[in-house]
C-alpha cells in the first residue's frame, strides 16, 4: 500500500533566477514527525534533441558545463518557453545550437531528470530530415559549444567515459528504445 503524500506545513522560497528557485518545505514523514525537504524548481521544462542526420549518423555537442569545469559530449537541449509545444521548442533548440533544421519532429519520451532534488520535466525528441539553416546559429553567452557528427556506435563510446552527460546517456537510451 503506498503511504499518503506528505502534508506541506510550510514553503520558503530561499533564492531564486531566471531559471530556477530554491525552496525549502517543512512537511511530515512517513511517521508524521516534522521534516524539512530542499529541492529545486525549474521555471519551464526541457527539450533534449536527437538529431539524426540521412546516413544514420547523430549530431551532438561538445558543451562546456561549468559545474563540472569540463566540457561534457550531449544532444542539444534548452527550455521550453512558457505556451510553447515542446516540439516547436526541439525545433527551435536544434536550430539555435547547431544549425540544423529538422524536417520532421516525434516525441520518444518524457521523464522527470532528478526527481529527489530537482523538478523539471525533460522531453527527448527525435529530430530527422535535417537540413543546414540559412539563419546564423543563435547561442547565449554561457553556451560554449562545438557541434560535432558521429556514429551512434562512436557516441556510446563517448558515453562510457567519465565523466559523461545524462543528456548524452538518456538520448541514446530513448534513441534505442524507440528504434527496435
Amino acid at each position: 500500500m503506498i503511504p499518503p503524500i506528505p502534508k506541506i506545513l510550510a514553503r520558503r522560497e530561499i533564492s531564486a533566477n531566471r531559471f530556477l528557485t530554491y525552496v525549502e518545505e517543512d512537511l511530515t514523514d512517513r511517521t508524521g514527525k516534522p521534516y524539512t525537504y530542499y529541492q529545486v524548481e525549474a521555471k519551464w521544462d526541457a527539450v533534449l534533441v536527437v538529431p539524426i542526420l540521412s546516413d544514420g549518423r547523430i549530431v551532438l555537442e561538445r558543451i562546456y558545463r561549468h559545474p563540472y569545469r569540463a566540457y561534457l559530449l550531449e544532444f542539444p537541449a534548452g527550455g521550453i518557453e512558457r505556451g510553447e509545444d515542446p516540439l516547436n521548442a526541439a525545433r527551435r533548440e536544434l536550430e539555435e545550437e547547431t544549425g540544423y533544421v529538422a524536417g520532421h519532429v516525434q516525441t520518444l519520451g518524457v521523464c522527470e531528470a532528478m526527481p529527489g532534488l530537482l523538478r523539471l520535466r525533460l522531453h527527448v525528441v527525435l529530430a530527422t530530415q535535417l537540413t543546414p539553416s540559412k539563419q546564423e546559429r543563435k547561442l547565449e553567452a554561457m553556451e560554449m559549444l562545438e557541434v560535432e557528427v558521429m556514429t551512434v556506435e562512436e557516441a556510446w563510446a563517448e558515453a562510457e567515459k567519465q565523466p559523461t552527460s545524462s543528456f548524452l546517456t538518456m538520448g541514446l537510451l530513448w534513441y534505442f528504445r524507440n528504434s527496435r
